[in-house]
Protein backbone atom coordinates (compact mmCIF):
# COMPACT_ATOMS: atom_id res chain seq x y z
CA UNK A 1 0.00 0.00 0.00
CA UNK A 2 3.08 2.51 0.94
CA UNK A 3 4.37 1.61 -2.89
CA UNK A 4 0.84 2.75 -4.13
CA UNK A 5 0.60 6.10 -2.51
CA UNK A 6 4.38 6.80 -2.61
CA UNK A 7 3.53 6.17 -7.02
CA UNK A 8 0.76 8.01 -6.91
CA UNK A 9 2.14 11.39 -4.64
CA UNK A 10 4.94 11.22 -7.23
CA UNK A 11 2.54 10.92 -10.52
CA UNK A 12 1.02 13.56 -8.67
CA UNK A 13 4.30 15.86 -8.94
CA UNK A 14 4.66 15.26 -12.59
CA UNK A 15 1.49 16.10 -13.34
CA UNK A 16 1.76 19.28 -11.78
CA UNK A 17 5.50 19.70 -12.97
CA UNK A 18 4.26 19.19 -15.81
CA UNK A 19 1.28 21.79 -15.86
CA UNK A 20 4.21 24.05 -14.89
CA UNK A 21 6.19 24.03 -18.02
CA UNK A 22 2.87 24.20 -20.40
CA UNK A 23 1.93 26.73 -18.56
CA UNK A 24 5.30 29.01 -18.67
CA UNK A 25 5.42 27.84 -22.73
CA UNK A 26 1.93 28.73 -23.45
CA UNK A 27 2.50 32.57 -21.77
CA UNK A 28 5.62 33.54 -22.37
CA UNK A 29 6.40 36.50 -24.49
CA UNK A 30 8.17 35.42 -27.74
CA UNK A 31 10.66 38.33 -28.22
CA UNK A 32 13.83 37.92 -26.42
CA UNK A 33 14.37 39.67 -23.52
CA UNK A 34 17.70 40.97 -24.72
CA UNK A 35 17.78 43.56 -27.20
CA UNK A 36 20.69 43.07 -29.56
CA UNK A 37 23.64 45.21 -29.41
CA UNK A 38 26.22 45.83 -31.77
CA UNK A 39 28.39 43.39 -30.19
CA UNK A 40 25.61 40.63 -30.58
CA UNK A 41 24.57 41.47 -33.74
CA UNK A 42 27.65 40.58 -35.70
CA UNK A 43 29.31 37.20 -35.14
CA UNK A 44 32.47 38.29 -36.58
CA UNK A 45 32.83 40.55 -32.83
CA UNK A 46 32.91 37.91 -30.90
CA UNK A 47 35.40 38.08 -28.39
CA UNK A 48 36.97 41.32 -29.34
CA UNK A 49 37.55 43.62 -26.37
CA UNK A 50 36.61 47.48 -26.48
CA UNK A 51 38.47 49.67 -24.47
CA UNK A 52 36.00 52.22 -22.29
CA UNK A 53 37.73 55.13 -20.39
CA UNK A 54 35.85 56.71 -17.87
CA UNK A 55 37.90 60.10 -18.73
CA UNK A 56 36.49 60.16 -22.32
CA UNK A 57 35.37 63.75 -23.03
CA UNK A 58 38.30 64.96 -20.85
CA UNK A 59 40.03 67.48 -23.22
CA UNK A 60 35.99 69.01 -24.21
CA UNK A 61 35.49 72.72 -22.29
CA UNK A 62 32.06 72.10 -21.80
CA UNK A 63 30.81 72.53 -18.41
CA UNK A 64 28.27 69.82 -18.61
CA UNK A 65 30.83 66.90 -19.72
CA UNK A 66 33.54 68.11 -17.25
CA UNK A 67 31.07 67.91 -14.56
CA UNK A 68 30.08 64.42 -15.49
CA UNK A 69 33.33 63.07 -15.99
CA UNK A 70 34.38 64.08 -12.99
CA UNK A 71 31.21 62.35 -11.08
CA UNK A 72 32.29 59.57 -13.58
CA UNK A 73 35.75 59.61 -12.65
CA UNK A 74 34.39 60.08 -8.65
CA UNK A 75 32.25 56.96 -9.16
CA UNK A 76 34.50 54.88 -10.63
CA UNK A 77 37.28 55.58 -8.05
CA UNK A 78 34.65 54.91 -5.03
CA UNK A 79 33.88 51.86 -6.32
CA UNK A 80 37.18 50.60 -6.91
CA UNK A 81 37.53 51.64 -3.67
CA UNK A 82 34.48 49.57 -2.82
CA UNK A 83 36.18 46.46 -4.22
CA UNK A 84 39.34 46.37 -2.66
CA UNK A 85 37.96 46.93 0.70
CA UNK A 86 34.90 43.96 0.25
CA UNK A 87 37.66 41.74 -1.37
CA UNK A 88 39.81 41.94 1.81
CA UNK A 89 36.47 41.64 4.40
CA UNK A 90 36.14 38.08 1.99
CA UNK A 91 39.53 36.98 2.42
CA UNK A 92 39.58 37.73 6.62
CA UNK A 93 35.89 36.15 6.54
CA UNK A 94 37.87 32.52 4.62
CA UNK A 95 40.82 32.20 6.25
CA UNK A 96 40.23 29.64 8.23
CA UNK A 97 43.31 30.43 10.91
CA UNK A 98 41.50 33.78 11.99
CA UNK A 99 39.54 33.34 15.10
CA UNK A 100 36.34 34.24 15.87
CA UNK A 101 36.03 37.70 16.97
CA UNK A 102 38.06 38.45 14.12
CA UNK A 103 35.20 37.11 11.51
CA UNK A 104 32.44 38.10 13.49
CA UNK A 105 34.14 42.00 12.92
CA UNK A 106 34.92 41.06 9.36
CA UNK A 107 31.04 40.07 9.00
CA UNK A 108 29.90 43.74 11.07
CA UNK A 109 32.26 46.13 8.91
CA UNK A 110 31.35 44.03 5.63
CA UNK A 111 27.34 44.54 6.50
CA UNK A 112 28.52 48.13 7.36
CA UNK A 113 29.74 48.60 3.58
CA UNK A 114 27.23 46.86 1.92
CA UNK A 115 24.52 48.84 3.84
CA UNK A 116 26.46 51.85 2.99
CA UNK A 117 26.16 51.05 -0.70
CA UNK A 118 22.91 50.54 -0.65
CA UNK A 119 22.20 53.75 1.34
CA UNK A 120 24.25 55.88 -1.07
CA UNK A 121 22.28 54.30 -4.24
CA UNK A 122 18.58 54.69 -3.04
CA UNK A 123 20.00 58.53 -1.78
CA UNK A 124 21.23 58.73 -4.89
CA UNK A 125 17.96 57.97 -6.76
CA UNK A 126 16.05 60.06 -5.05
CA UNK A 127 18.22 63.50 -5.67
CA UNK A 128 17.92 62.40 -9.52
CA UNK A 129 13.80 61.83 -9.40
CA UNK A 130 13.85 65.34 -7.68
CA UNK A 131 15.36 66.90 -10.98
CA UNK A 132 19.24 66.80 -10.69
CA UNK A 133 20.69 65.79 -13.82
CA UNK A 134 23.61 63.67 -11.76
CA UNK A 135 25.03 63.55 -8.32
CA UNK A 136 27.38 61.52 -6.31
CA UNK A 137 26.49 60.65 -2.74
CA UNK A 138 29.44 59.47 -0.26
CA UNK A 139 29.08 58.04 3.08
CA UNK A 140 32.19 57.78 5.12
CA UNK A 141 31.49 57.09 9.05
CA UNK A 142 29.17 59.71 10.13
CA UNK A 143 30.14 61.93 7.27
CA UNK A 144 28.15 62.42 4.43
CA UNK A 145 29.44 64.04 1.54
CA UNK A 146 27.15 64.78 -1.90
CA UNK A 147 28.68 66.35 -4.96
CA UNK A 148 26.28 68.04 -7.41
CA UNK A 149 26.39 69.54 -10.78
CA UNK A 150 26.59 73.50 -10.61
CA UNK A 151 24.69 73.81 -14.19
CA UNK A 152 21.45 72.12 -12.50
CA UNK A 153 21.30 76.03 -11.01
CA UNK A 154 21.74 74.66 -7.00
CA UNK A 155 19.85 77.46 -4.67
CA UNK A 156 19.50 77.06 -1.24
CA UNK A 157 16.26 75.49 -1.94
CA UNK A 158 17.57 72.88 -3.83
CA UNK A 159 19.94 72.07 -1.77
CA UNK A 160 17.99 72.29 1.48
CA UNK A 161 16.01 69.41 -1.33
CA UNK A 162 19.09 67.38 -0.63
CA UNK A 163 20.34 67.70 2.97
CA UNK A 164 16.45 66.45 3.68
CA UNK A 165 16.82 63.13 1.63
CA UNK A 166 20.60 62.48 3.09
CA UNK A 167 19.06 62.91 6.75
CA UNK A 168 16.01 60.85 5.85
CA UNK A 169 17.87 58.00 4.07
CA UNK A 170 20.81 58.09 6.49
CA UNK A 171 19.69 59.37 9.63
CA UNK A 172 22.80 61.81 9.81
CA UNK A 173 22.52 65.15 11.01
CA UNK A 174 22.67 67.94 9.06
CA UNK A 175 26.17 69.34 10.49
CA UNK A 176 27.66 66.01 8.92
CA UNK A 177 26.41 66.59 5.29
CA UNK A 178 28.82 68.65 2.95
CA UNK A 179 26.87 69.47 -0.31
CA UNK A 180 29.62 70.44 -2.88
CA UNK A 181 28.59 71.98 -6.16
CA UNK A 182 30.81 70.52 -9.11
CA UNK A 183 32.25 73.32 -11.88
Amino acid sequence: MKAGKRHVILAGLVLALGAAVYLNWQFAPTESFIAPTRSTASRSDLGRAEFVSAKANEGNSDTGTNQSGLLAESRLNRQTARDKVLDELEKQLKDTSSDDAARAQALEARTRHVKNIQTENTAETLIKAKGFSDCLVMINGDKVSVLLPESDGLTAEKVSVVTEIITSQTGTDISNIIVTPVK
